[in-house]
């Protein structure tokens, strides 16, 4: 990929970016006290901010710092790389890895390996993550969250309702179309949620989860040549035609299309549905009284050979628009203290996270401390459930094929739009497959790949 095709991207306004590498100091003679008197600008989507807010204040008053912190709202990637193309203000953001990737090959974001301390954050890391959040030999960020999205969500109260229990759970996603049709067969109106809300990670990344837990790749991980076929034994086509089978039966809302996440989050914690593919992290909140009315009676289905879901997580991203050394060194401070260990030598922000919502960390020290293993079974509706939880994480797959590239986000934009109307049309699947296939191949055209 050239890096003269995000100038066209952005109608030829070219880069504003910092050109070769940065200066790095020694890590023991680095101190995480601001110094430039300048401010620095943090910005990332909607989430619990003012949690955020909470520990970007701690850290402009103990550590002379002047971060400045606002949220985005809208389509966070598209608007979050206009701001990079043009230099606008704009020094630490969240990105998902997909992001992530696109945004280094821009030349908008600089790895994490230069910081300091990268010797000290490398060895924290958990294997998974580490996998998941380098590319071409660089880690992209340091670590907000992460969890299985698209983990298969229980309501136990209405499951045991209609005369079932764990023993009859669904093993692979056709158990669970099936079992979906025999509830509903038995009187349950709406047995199932699907991920097809209309956010940027919504429908597109059920696709992508489904097809990866059946065992597909829609991209090979090396090459990024499409490998979806019209075989109707393909991976793709069998999840393509359940979905259209179950929109054809009207068992599904079709205001799901239009959800935003909160209204997907809202809908099944009203209690109307049996199973719906969820954030891992919401166990936290549909057990807990007065956020949802199955509090005590949400669990998961188990991994029993098939996985479910996909890798959901989110890094720490520093820009590398043109500024000072001084403010750099500052924006560098700051995106350590926040996002690794603050001034005390604690992981302070990724474990008020783990606390707080159960956001899953990439941090050792995070992920196996008694706190962790505490909050994992405080948000469970069975103590049996713990282990479940952290089963289902650690066998959750990463698309790397389709998001460790370039065109990542034109991708996904492609196909969240595609996937709604290939519902709504009652489209074709041969045409929807070639359609994807050809998407691909033309985005390999475009970057070089």
């Amino acid at each position: 990929m050239k890096r003269r095709d995000f100038a066209k991207l952005a109608g030829g306004t070219g880069l504003a970016v910092m050109t070769g590498p940065w200066p790095v100091k020694a890590a023991n003679a680095w101190s995480l006290t601001a110094s430039s008197g300048k401010p620095i600008y943090f910005r990332g989507w909607q989430y619990k901010t003012d949690v955020v807010q909470s520990f970007v204040d701690r850290y402009n008053k103990t550590m002379s710092g002047h971060v400045d912190y606002a949220t985005i709202t809208g389509d966070y990637p598209s608007i979050m790389e206009q701001k990079l193309i043009a230099g606008s203000e704009l020094d630490v953001l969240y990105g998902n890895p997909s992001q992530a990737a696109r945004y280094f090959d821009g030349g908008w974001v600089a790895p994490a390996d230069e910081l300091p301390n990268y010797a000290e954050i490398k060895a924290e890391f958990l294997p998974n993550l580490w996998d998941a959040w380098t590319y071409k030999g660089h880690l992209l960020g340091l670590s907000y969250f992460a969890t299985t999205r698209g983990a298969i969500h229980v309501n136990l109260k209405a499951y045991q309702g209609a005369g079932m229990s764990d023993k009859d759970f669904p093993k692979t996603w056709d158990d669970l179309y099936d079992q979906i049709f025999a509830l509903n067969a038995k009187g349950v109106k709406t047995p199932f949620l699907p991920h097809w809300f209309s956010e940027w990670y919504g429908i597109s990344w059920a696709f992508v989860f489904e097809v990866l837990n059946r065992g597909g790749h829609i991209a090979d991980d090396k090459t990024h040549k499409p490998l979806l076929t019209t075989n109707k034994n393909d991976l793709a086509y069998k999840t393509l035609a359940a979905w259209k089978k179950l929109w054809n039966s009207k068992m599904v809302p079709a205001e799901v299309l239009t959800y935003n996440e909160a209204a997907f989050i809202y809908a099944y914690g009203s209690g109307r549905y049996v199973f719906s593919p969820q954030q891992l992290y919401d166990l936290a909140t549909f057990n807990t009284k007065g956020k949802s009315q199955i509090a005590g009676y949400d669990g998961l289905l188990p991994v029993q050979g098939q996985s479910w879901g996909l890798l959901d997580s989110a890094l720490y991203l520093i820009t590398k628009r043109k500024r000072p050394q001084p403010v750099t060194d500052d924006v560098m401070r700051f995106t350590s203290w926040y996002g690794f260990k603050d001034n005390s030598g604690q992981i302070a922000v990724a474990s008020r996270w783990m606390q707080l919502s159960m956001l899953f960390s990439a941090y050792k020290s995070v992920m196996e401390s008694p706190d962790a293993e505490a909050r994992i079974k405080q948000s469970v509706a069975r103590p049996s459930d713990a282990r479940v939880v952290l089963d289902l994480y650690k066998a959750t797959p990463f698309p790397s094929a389709i998001w460790k590239v370039a065109w990542s986000e034109e991708y996904n934009s492609w196909l969240k739009e595609s996937l709604a109307n290939f519902l709504l049309q009652n489209g074709d699947i041969e045409s929807f497959i070639k359609s994807s296939n050809d998407k691909i191949t033309a985005l390999n055209e475009k970057y070089g790949i």
